[in-house]
């Protein structure tokens, strides 16, 4: 591992005093990056504009190009600010209608079957070091690794013309991209009627690579010329041609060929995020789900051997990759077209998997702590609009209408339940608060309270007392194992981890002396919870806080067994699904018109986002759990919890009340868990030899989260439920 850790760092160093740092020219930025989607009528068939050297004269001219701007000049009275929209409205709008940002909405002529688009081939090869030309090239295959933050991406581009003419093109560019994709249908990526939603998270365009009118340095010791376009240079080692035709023509029978070089960054700019500005969504999120090339239905190779199983959506991935892209009018090859457009004439992508180096927040109560109170800020908000709303709605209708319906008091049945067994199930939860895990507080520990009753034949008795389960609040962390194919065969993982486990029985000694119920089983599942938006991005930082309550506490009137415990869905997206429906109530019954209630663009978007939020819950099991018991007068290892004894102690609220205890210590192996309903893993040796458990990570539109859910069952049908944090890191 050191060692490998040693070449790597040796590696970069050669790349960072190799690989030359360029700055574009306005001209140049235009010509690639902010490339408008409508073409102009400029002719790459005459020759580029020239530069010449003005005179100076006496009072000092600086030297000016004959190139005009290519966009004209803002009035005085906008200097220095634009005066309607600001700079970040600006770029989104403009970036929006880019090539760059939308190739995948384009044409692509050879999946059409365009004769010149098929018979133009592009290529992509990665080198281990920095590609030089006259040199033989270290040729590595990328897709057998896993690439983190400062790694580098060395190789070159090949496009071979085998057409019997030239073929004219607008732009070649070589990009390293992060793609989110979300599919809407089962017809592919090019499904015209309901495209996908694309969210591109990293663009690097190489701009050595890609065609452009100077010619840039691209090694440090490189000190070309600017306006020499070198036509006809050529690489000594396979005699390709080095410079493309600087009339944007690939000439018959020839092969290009165009170095690269790019470097994962440590994370993402801060404008990947620019709606929201979250701190977490600027994070490097790691490989997930079935690598895609959206501008292609046609599934390759490539794509399909670097797919690992992960749980994610199967229509949701975030991918990378480094393509090469020609770009052309579409009136240059085909006829009968009333409007010009572009179109993709010869694309060759290699998908990469990237898993970033993650570590935990260095201030982690502080961050859970925020991201509760931007939360909760963010409810008040949409209930005060609502609230704005009714109040809206009640003024419109008549003063003069009286309710009639008066408002129901409080039920005056007798009690079900005896005033006993209430103080008793108070008592309890006041002592379970202060458990052996920490302060005397509810915020350290997770616990569920469920009253115990005696199964009979007609029923269940009355209440004898109260069982509490609990564990201490903390972030259990675990290492990321990488998939057979990208893990180090000599490098071991400690995939176990320990959670401490409190199970405790109240009764009133004064009713009668009890023996404490045995629980019958202890189980443990590892939930996988994946979370995506297919539109609209995620207004807020998401937490395990939104996974699962801290506290569980049934009902003591109620005789049903225990429900389900409350998941993501039901504490965040049903309410917010609630908000949304009555703000689309209120809206229609007051009118979109009514200037007296207006609802942001915005503010609609981000509640839509968190109503219409999709979860995919994969709960796996572990077959087989550890438990030691933890009570200092009885250490050792059980098979199951009936066998762990139990210690004695009495309320300090109330001395009557008598408490049985159980201290456990549970122990699971994650290289051991399974799919429920499944017996073993087939040929593999372990689980990680299955699957893939990427580490958590959030972006605009998508978000993975790991907690395990701890249950205990009793005989007489109850279980008790507690949840705690899981955080697998790659460090």
């Amino acid at each position: 591992m050191d060692k490998d850790l040693h070449v790597t760092s040796v590696r970069s160093q050669e790349g960072d005093e190799l690989v030359n740092t360029i700055l574009p020219s306005y001209h140049m930025f235009e010509a690639t990056i902010f490339k408008k989607l409508e073409p102009n009528e400029e002719s790459f068939k005459e020759d580029p504009p020239t530069y010449e050297m003005s005179p100076l004269n006496s009072g000092g001219v600086t030297p000016v190009c004959t190139m005009p701007s290519p966009t004209p000049l803002p009035e005085p009275t906008e200097f220095p600010f634009p005066s309607q929209t600001t700079f970040n409205q600006n770029s989104a709008e403009l970036w929006e209608t880019t090539v760059l940002a939308n190739v995948h909405k384009l044409d692509n002529l050879a999946d059409l079957g365009n004769v010149r688009a098929s018979r133009l081939n592009a290529k992509i090869t990665f080198t281990d070091k920095v590609c030089q030309k006259g040199q033989k090239p270290d040729i590595v295959d990328l897709s057998q690794r896993e690439l983190k933050q400062g790694d580098f991406i060395h190789g070159f581009v090949t496009i071979e013309n085998t057409n019997s003419e030239p073929v004219p093109f607008d732009m070649v560019y070589v990009v390293f991209e992060g793609v989110l994709s979300v599919l809407h249908t089962s017809n592919g990526p090019r499904d015209r009627k309901q495209p996908p939603t694309v969210f591109k998270f990293l663009n690097m365009l190489d701009l050595f690579a890609s065609w452009s009118y100077a010619n840039i340095d691209r090694l440090a010791t490189d000190s070309g010329d600017p306006h020499d376009w070198c036509e006809g240079e050529t690489d000594p080692y396979d005699n390709t041609v080095l410079a493309i035709d600087v009339k944007r023509l690939f000439q018959p029978g020839v092969t290009y060929k165009r170095f690269f070089s790019f470097r994962v960054p440590d994370r993402l700019l801060d404008d990947t995020c620019d709606m929201h500005s979250l701190d977490s969504h600027c994070q490097l999120p790691p490989s997930l789900g079935p690598a895609a090339n959206l501008n292609t239905d046609k599934r390759s190779r490539e794509y399909a051997n670097i797919t690992v199983k992960d749980f994610s959506f199967m229509d949701t991935s975030v991918s990378y990759s480094v393509s090469v892209r020609v770009i052309g009018r579409l009136s240059q090859y085909t006829n009968r077209l009333e409007k010009d457009r572009y179109a993709l004439v010869s694309e060759a992508s290699s998908p990469l998997r990237i898993l970033p180096y993650t570590s935990d927040e260095p201030h982690k109560e502080y961050w859970i702590k925020k991201v509760n109170s931007c939360y909760k800020a963010f409810e008040e908000i949409v209930k005060d609009k609502i609230a704005q709303g009714e109040s809206v709605l009640a003024s419109m209708k008549s003063e003069s209408s009286i309710s009639l319906t008066p408002q129901s008091s409080r039920s005056s049945l007798a009690p079900v339940v005896s005033e006993k067994a209430r103080h008793l199930y108070h008592v309890s939860d006041s002592e379970t608060k202060k458990s052996s895990f920490g302060k005397s507080s509810d915020t350290n520990i997770y616990s569920h309270l469920s009253p115990y009753r005696k199964k009979t034949l007609t029923g269940y008795s009355k209440v004898l007392g109260v069982f509490s389960l609990v564990t201490p609040k903390r972030a259990y962390k675990t290492v990321y194992v990488p998939p057979p194919k990208f893990r180090n065969p000599m490098q071991g993982y400690n995939t176990k981890v320990t959670i401490p486990v409190d199970l405790s029985y109240y009764y009133d000694e004064s009713a009668g002396q009890q023996e404490p119920p045995e629980p019958k089983s202890l189980n443990v599942e590892l939930v996988v919870l994946t979370i995506r938006s297919k539109k609209h991005y995620i207004p807020v930082e998401l937490n395990h806080d939104m996974c699962f309550p801290d506290h569980i506490v049934d009902d003591i009137e109620s005789k049903k067994p225990s429900e389900e415990p409350e998941t993501f869905d039901t504490i965040v997206v049903k309410p917010f699904h609630d908000h949304y429906t009555r703000l689309v109530s209120l809206m229609k019954k007051i009118g979109f018109d009514n200037e007296a209630f207006r609802v942001e663009t915005s503010l609609f978007k981000d509640i839509k986002s968190m109503a219409m939020l999709q979860t995919k819950n994969i709960n796996l099991l572990f077959p087989s759990v550890e438990i030691e018991s933890t009570s200092e007068k009885s250490l050792g290892s059980h098979k199951n919890p009936a066998t762990v004894p139990w210690t004695v102690s009495h309320s300090s609220t109330n001395p009557n009340y008598k408490i049985h205890t159980k201290r456990m210590a549970i122990t699971v192996d994650l290289a051991t868990c399974r799919l429920k309903g499944s017996s073993e893993h087939g040929s593999a040796k372990n689980a990680y030899d299955s699957f893939c458990l990427v580490p958590e990570f959030q972006l605009c539109l998508v978000a993975r989260l790991y907690y395990f859910r701890i249950t205990i069952k009793h005989k007489n049908g109850a279980t008790q439920t507690v949840h705690v944090p899981l955080s697998i890191e790659d460090s």
